[in-house]
């Protein structure tokens, strides 16, 4: 018994250092080469890991890369059927060739060019995708800080509230202020109460939000260690930039272009003798190189509006920490009359406060910057 006792005893700390082991392994979370910080309560997520899974996730792109399987067989078949077309045309011993085996061969070579157009149109979705999935993921991710941010903005005014409520029920006790003035600052404490409990709640939407975008559980809590810092804006040829953007060869202007292409294409494969069937077509180009130049001139003018925000947001920046440097200054001066008995400590609480949400401010400011600075230099996802 004693013996089995000892064996029973080092299995469970066998057990115990396995479990251990298998615990402090599961502290980390590998995904794809990605390592993700995880415990209990929280998530480490970056921005990137988040873009990552979003991609992963997206049925879009899954189904952008079937189209190009897709079209990459059609393309193939279109190729086989040009060739056989071709060798029919060309067989000098064949005594049926003839303007049918042309008819033919004209025919063949128009499907291929249209399967070879629609083939690439297809690949250039890929890259497109890719940009609009990062794109919307950083919308969803940037959203959640806010949406936090807003959180502890609410919990700091709740703070103050009770404090201001305290406050005024021993003041009432005491007479010192009317029924009236009391009835106020418990109705301030119900509405920071209020406040927080349905910004804590957008919070959990938009995070749930970014759950379902990466494909991760809903109710999920993550901490989102990408916060933008604002950088001043590099120096940039706006005119030149928009010209770059503009010229053929974008892919904001891609879809217009492969329009106009196909248009001609289908124009110069026209051999009726309807003059009116051939003038339906050469409208075609003429609407599609119309439509080409009228998303330039958007494209253009989106590019200048999105340049003028981003010099905006320096001026605003700027504005920004002159008062926030006000703030701290109010807040340490705050601080010094409070430790010599001047003031009570509510209004150094206030001041605090007033600090945080500033700073929460420039954080704001930067996510702006970064999303405006995105389409900037990637206009197709305006």
């Amino acid at each position: 018994m004693k013996g089995s006792g000892r064996l029973a005893l080092a299995a469970a700390a066998a057990a115990f250092i396995a479990l251990t082991m298998l615990q402090s392994a599961h502290a980390e979370t590998v995904v794809k080469g990605y390592i993700v910080e995880s415990n209990k309560n929280q998530l480490k997520l970056t921005l990137e890991q988040a873009t990552k899974w979003a991609q992963e996730n997206s049925y879009l792109l899954k189904t952008a890369n079937q189209n190009v399987d897709r079209n990459a067989i059609m393309l193939r078949s279109a190729a086989d059927e040009l060739k056989q077309a071709t060798r029919r045309d060309n067989h000098e011993d064949d005594d049926d060739s003839g303007p049918g085996d042309a008819e033919a061969e004209r025919a063949a070579l128009k499907r291929y060019e249209a399967a070879a157009s629609t083939y690439e149109e297809a690949k250039k979705q890929i890259p497109l995708v890719m940009d609009q999935l990062e794109f919307q993921t950083m919308k969803a991710y940037y959203e959640a800080i806010t949406a936090a941010n807003n959180v502890t903005s609410s919990k700091e005014s709740l703070e103050l509230a009770l404090q201001e409520e305290k406050i005024a029920l021993a003041k009432a006790a005491r007479g010192k202020i009317s029924g009236n003035a009391k009835g106020k600052a418990v109705q301030a404490r119900m509405d920071a109460e209020r406040k927080l409990a349905e910004s804590e709640a957008a919070s959990q939407k938009v995070v749930d939000n970014l759950s379902k975008l990466m494909g991760r559980m809903q109710g999920t809590v993550y901490e989102l260690v990408d916060i933008p810092t604002y950088s001043k804006p590099k120096a940039l040829d706006i005119e030149l930039h928009i010209h770059d953007l503009t010229s053929s060869g974008s892919p904001a202007l891609y879809k217009q272009e492969n329009a106009v292409k196909q248009a001609m294409t289908e124009a110069s494969y026209y051999n009726g003798t309807a003059i009116s069937e051939y003038q339906l077509k050469a409208l075609d180009v003429e609407a599609a190189n119309m439509e080409l130049a009228h998303t330039k001139e958007q494209l253009a003018e989106s590019l200048k509006a999105a340049y003028l925000s981003i010099q905006q947001y320096q001026a605003q920046y700027e504005e920004l920490q002159r008062n926030l440097q006000i703030a701290r200054d109010e807040q340490a001066l705050s601080e010094n009359k409070w430790r010599r008995g001047l003031i009570p400590g509510i209004e150094v609480k206030t001041n605090e406060i007033k600090v945080k949400q500033l700073e929460r401010k420039v954080t704001e400011l930067a996510i702006q910057q970064k999303q405006t600075e995105f389409t900037l230099f990637k206009p197709w996802l305006m």
